[in-house]
């Protein structure tokens, strides 16, 4: 390993804690999630399949020398999965700036450690909600985040406070995302993450029409439309079950995300970019004034761009009951359609639904 670290006992010492910062502060977060973001769009809209000329490494790896039934997917099955690795990119982004807060803002190190940002996000609290609530009690203290989240010696000016204020917007979208129990985005990541235990579709389109069906069920082309119909689901969609948290306890739930992969990626820029600052700043304090080659430089901020402004108006999920409350008694929570902080319940009509289809007129 290129660190020359020996354990000396059972507590981290001060050199060892400076030489793990020293190496962590080399890392640069905004390139790690920049790259990713990158990786997604060109995905999105390539139409290109890796063959044993273009990959030969892969394929001399699994001793084959033809690519048509190894690397087999349609361009439907393309851009759902791309969708799925951005909502997983941005809770790695919600996650990523959520704990490295804690550890710069909140964090007390272990029994006789030596502080050490790199330990303390890895020794942070296991639960979620255990991180979030250390970061609004230490970031409470008036001044406390302009400090974090400029470098040493800055300007603190009026665009500098507008900065400060947007960036904290997006802190507190990253710890919703992680914590909403209503839309549950951190069940979707986990149920992604420990054994795809989800069903992603890109062929569904749910739309509310004005005009009814006539009495064939059939419905015109021209009844759908800026003004006549209202698109609800209409690309890429992830759903999955979930038990919801807290008491009373809920049953089973259908939860239906609408992936707008363009605004996911912009959510996750907009928090990685925060959390670059965040990083840059600390290293400019682990190491002061003799800043060493290679450090990242401090990101360029975006003021006064929002999460409901990235957002806006779109859909973003919607939810259903499918067990009632195991006590017997507790109603299950509503049908209904999700938007940005804003519920819409919905009746059903589940039985009296009828087959249709969509004509030329």
């Amino acid at each position: 390993m290129q660190l020359p670290l020996h354990a000396h006992g059972p507590s981290l010492t001060s050199d060892q804690a400076r030489m793990l910062d020293d190496e962590f502060f080399h890392s640069n977060p905004l390139g790690h999630f920049s790259s990713k973001i990158a990786n997604l769009l060109e995905a999105e809209s390539t139409s290109s399949h890796p063959t044993a000329e273009s990959h030969s490494e892969f394929f001399d790896a699994l001793g084959v020398t033809e690519s048509e039934f190894l690397i087999d997917f349609d361009e439907q099955e393309r851009r759902v999965q791309t969708a799925i690795e951005a909502l997983a990119l941005r809770h790695q982004a919600a996650e990523a700036l959520t704990r490295f807060t804690y550890a710069v803002a909140a964090s007390t190190p272990n029994g006789r450690d030596a502080r050490c940002v790199w330990l303390a996000i890895a020794d942070s609290p296991t639960r979620m909600i255990d991180v979030l609530h250390g970061n609004v009690d230490a970031l409470n203290a008036e001044g406390r985040f302009l400090e974090l989240f400029f470098p040493p010696g800055a300007v603190i000016d009026q665009t500098a406070i507008r900065a400060a204020d947007t960036a904290i917007a997006w802190l507190n979208h990253a710890a919703f995302l992680l914590s909403d129990n209503e839309l549950s985005v951190n069940a979707a990541n986990n149920k992604v993450k420990h054994g795809l235990a989800v069903s992603a579709r890109g062929d569904v389109r749910i739309e509310f029409v004005t005009t009814p069906p006539d009495a064939d069920g059939n419905i015109p082309a021209s009844a759908f439309g800026e003004g006549k119909s209202v698109p609800l689901f209409d690309r890429a969609m992830l759903t999955y079950l979930c038990r919801p948290h807290g008491t009373p306890r809920q049953g089973v739930e259908a939860v239906s995300l609408r992936v707008d992969l363009p605004i996911v990626l912009a959510e996750a820029w907009m928090m990685a970019n925060i959390y670059a600052a965040l990083f840059a700043s600390a290293a400019r304090r682990h190491f002061g004034n003799d800043l060493p080659d290679g450090i990242a430089e401090y990101p360029r901020l975006v003021v006064d761009r929002l999460p409901e402004h990235v957002i806006g108006g779109r859909v973003l999920g919607f939810r259903s009951p499918v067990t009632t409350p195991p006590d017997g008694d507790t109603p299950h929570r509503p049908i209904g359609i999700f938007f940005h902080r804003r519920f819409v319940p919905v009746n059903v009509d589940f039985e009296n639904r009828f087959t249709g289809r969509v004509i030329e007129g």
